[in-house]
C-alpha cells in the first residue's frame, strides 16, 4: 500500500474523499429449475444483515465509528444499507459537520439469468471528510465480495489550508488507485488505470485474470452439468467444462471492456 508524508494542515481538514465501487460476480446456472434457488441463495448471502455486518468492518478498518446504520431487503432479491459515521474517538464529542461521511452498499442482483448466467453486482460508495481516506479498504472489498470485475472511481472535493494559510484540494499525492493495492491482488487482476490528476478525479477497472467453472458455481446450487449428470468439473478435456469457461470468460470481457472506456 501507497505511504505519503501527511501534510501539516491548520484546523479542521475540509476535503470530502469518495470512493465508488462498482463489483460484478457473474455466477452460472445450469438449468431453469434453478431460478429459485439462485435467488434465495442470493438472500442468503447478501442479505441486509450480512451487509450491514460487512460495511462495520469497513468503517472500522478506515477509522471511522458507526453513528447510525439504516438497511433494507428488496423482493425477490437485494438489499441496501447505509452508515452514518464519523472519526471521533468519542461519539460525546460529535459536531454537526461528521452527517457528511457515510458507507453505503445496494446490490443488483440480476433477475432473469441469460444462457445460464447470472449477474450480480453489488455498488459501494465510501464518502469521507476530514484525515481518514476510504483507500485503505480497496483489496478488503475486492477479496471479501470475491469480485470477477471491479470499476473505481475516487474523487476529492473541497479544499483545506495548512499552518501558513496555503490552499490545498487534496492532502495526499496520488498517481493512481492501484498504488493502493496489495501484491496479490495486482496478481490476480487485470489492471487498467486512468485519471484526471488536475481535477483530483481517478478510476480504475480490474478483471480477474484465472476463469474457473468451480468458483462460479454458487455451493449447492447446480450440482449438475447437464442432464446427463456430468459432474466432474476437473475433466482437462470436458468439451462442456470448456465452453462454459468460455462463456463466462467472454461475460467478464464484456463488462470489463465496457467500464474501462
Amino acid at each position: 500500500m501507497q505511504t505519503t508524508n501527511k501534510l501539516p494542515l491548520y484546523g479542521f481538514n475540509n476535503l470530502t474523499k469518495n470512493l465508488s465501487l462498482s463489483l460484478y460476480k457473474v455466477n452460472y446456472l445450469t438449468d431453469d429449475t434453478t431460478q429459485s434457488n439462485y435467488n434465495k441463495k442470493i438472500n442468503d448471502l447478501y442479505n441486509s444483515r450480512t451487509l450491514e455486518n460487512w460495511l462495520i468492518k469497513i468503517a472500522q478498518a478506515i477509522g471511522g465509528n458507526v453513528l447510525n446504520v439504516a438497511s433494507q431487503d428488496y423482493n425477490p432479491q437485494g438489499a441496501s444499507v447505509t452508515l452514518l459515521i464519523s472519526e471521533e474517538a468519542k461519539p460525546e464529542s460529535l459536531v454537526a459537520h461528521l452527517d457528511k461521511s457515510h458507507i453505503c452498499i445496494h446490490t443488483y442482483p440480476e433477475e432473469k439469468p441469460q444462457a445460464g448466467v447470472a449477474i450480480f453486482r453489488a455498488d459501494i460508495e465510501l464518502s469521507t471528510c476530514g484525515v481518514i481516506s476510504p483507500l485503505k479498504v480497496l483489496d478488503y472489498v475486492i477479496e471479501a465480495f470475491s469480485a470477477d470485475v471491479v470499476d473505481i472511481d475516487f474523487r476529492v472535493r473541497g479544499m483545506t489550508r495548512d499552518t501558513d494559510g496555503k490552499k490545498y484540494f487534496n492532502d495526499s499525492h496520488i498517481d493512481n488507485l492501484s498504488s493502493y493495492l496489495n501484491v496479490v491482488t495486482k496478481k490476480q487482476y487485470q489492471i487498467i488505470d486512468s485519471h484526471t490528476q488536475i481535477n483530483n478525479v481517478f478510476h480504475t477497472s480490474l478483471m480477474r485474470k484465472e476463469v474457473t467453472l468451480k468458483n462460479h458455481l454458487l455451493e449447492n446450487l447446480t450440482p449438475n452439468l447437464t442432464k446427463e449428470n456430468i459432474i466432474d468439473l476437473a475433466m482437462p478435456n470436458s468439451d462442456i467444462k470448456n465452453k462454459i469457461e468460455h462463456q463466462i470468460r467472454q461475460e467478464l470481457l464484456q463488462l470489463f471492456n465496457k467500464i474501462s472506456t
